[in-house]
């Protein structure tokens, strides 16, 4: 038996004996992404009491002080807890955030955090998160990535020496089977939408940032010659500004259309169902629910082969292409195209079942019950 074998074993006996009582509190919560909400209960499946806080003031001491005192503080997006749009107040979160991380650090609670993101994805003071970031870095017992490129990516990004590199552990990020309802037929999916049964749908769908790359994406759709060939773009703008200047790229062009709104819940797959094909043109990216979410839904996929998706998507059910190549997009929207896209769909829908929630909690699990050394 291997020594990651044992100490995982060890783990797991430490949680048996005393899982009644152990509490965690993950932080901070967003309700629009159900990551959180699955991960809390596969947590709880095992007996693991997991609260959901979302604090504004003092976020770290007052969802101690409101669900008591817990073993494990796991927080996720954290630069929410540093920057802001003013330098002053992106100072006075700073030193509040590393109060409270120093509190909590002689309160006895253990602090894991999950990196999605490398830096926020508005790149609002990037560099003096960064920076931050590789100081509170060694406050945390445990680091959670989602794939081993991420791994790298943030010990490079961190500066993490020897000591820090052995308390980072991959966990997938986990599908979203059943999170959604999804009995709408293509049929009435489209007909919801006024799309025909012969267009070959591309679909967008997400929140709409500048790292996103729909204008990118608008631009090389335009070159594609192929018959009944459509794209929707799904999602709300940041702000107007991009909006706007979405709108602008867009117009003339019968076959790209735009719903720019958030996308309530019950009408997912609606979206989802109605597309032939999902199309992620990110510059920038480590994590992508997203990509989960379209294998849940069985869709073949255009992406780039950067962060973790070449860790999560193989050639069988995606179209790959690199972000540096100016003509990369175009030639995977034209690769996917040549392809059986609607094989390419069913092969991501039965892929996706290898990332189950129930060895996500497990993995998690020793993590919350590794020592931290």
């Amino acid at each position: 038996m291997s020594v990651v074998q044992s100490d995982n074993i060890a783990s797991r006996e430490i949680f048996s004996k005393s899982k009644e009582s152990m509490k965690v509190l993950i932080l901070p919560y967003s309700q629009n992404n159900p990551y959180q909400q699955q991960l809390a209960t596969s947590l709880e499946k095992y007996g693991v009491d997991v609260k959901l806080c979302n604090m504004r003031a003092l976020p770290l001491l007052r969802s101690i002080w409101v669900y008591g005192k817990p073993d494990v503080l796991h927080l996720h997006w954290t630069d929410g807890f540093i920057v802001a749009q003013s330098w002053p107040r992106t100072l006075v979160n700073t030193l509040r955030f590393l109060i409270e991380l120093l509190i909590v650090k002689l309160l006895g609670i253990k602090i894991v955090w999950t990196v999605h993101n490398l830096s926020n994805h508005e790149n609002i003071k990037s560099t003096y998160e960064n920076f931050v970031n590789r100081i509170v870095v060694h406050l945390y017992d445990q680091i959670i990535v989602h794939c081993f490129s991420a791994q790298e990516s943030a010990i490079k990004k961190f500066c993490l020496p020897d000591y820090l590199k052995k308390r980072i552990h991959v966990i997938q990020h986990g599908h979203f089977l059943n999170c959604y309802e999804n009995r709408i037929s293509r049929q009435d999916a489209r007909l919801a939408l006024d799309y025909s049964e012969h267009v070959v749908l591309f679909l967008f769908f997400g929140n709409i940032r500048p790292y996103k790359g729909l204008l990118s994406l608008i631009d090389e759709f335009r070159t594609i010659d192929y018959p009944g060939a459509e794209l929707l773009i799904a999602g709300k703008p940041l702000n107007d500004v991009i909006k706007n200047e979405l709108l602008i790229h867009c117009k003339e062009n019968d076959h790209i259309r735009t719903s720019l709104r958030f996308i309530p819940e019950n009408e997912l797959q609606i979206y989802m169902n109605a597309a032939d094909i999902m199309v992620f043109p990110c510059t920038d990216i480590l994590t992508s629910g997203t990509v989960l979410l379209a294998m849940s839904f069985g869709k073949a996929i255009v992406v780039p082969e950067i962060g973790c998706i070449p860790e999560t998507l193989d050639i069988d059910g995606a179209s790959f292409y690199d972000p540096n190549d100016i003509n990369g997009l175009s030639g995977a929207l034209r690769n996917v195209l040549s392809r059986d896209f609607v094989a390419m769909g069913r092969y991501n829908r039965i892929k996706v079942e290898e990332f189950g929630w129930d060895e996500i909690a497990r993995k998690t699990i020793d993590v919350y019950c590794g020592s931290g050394d």
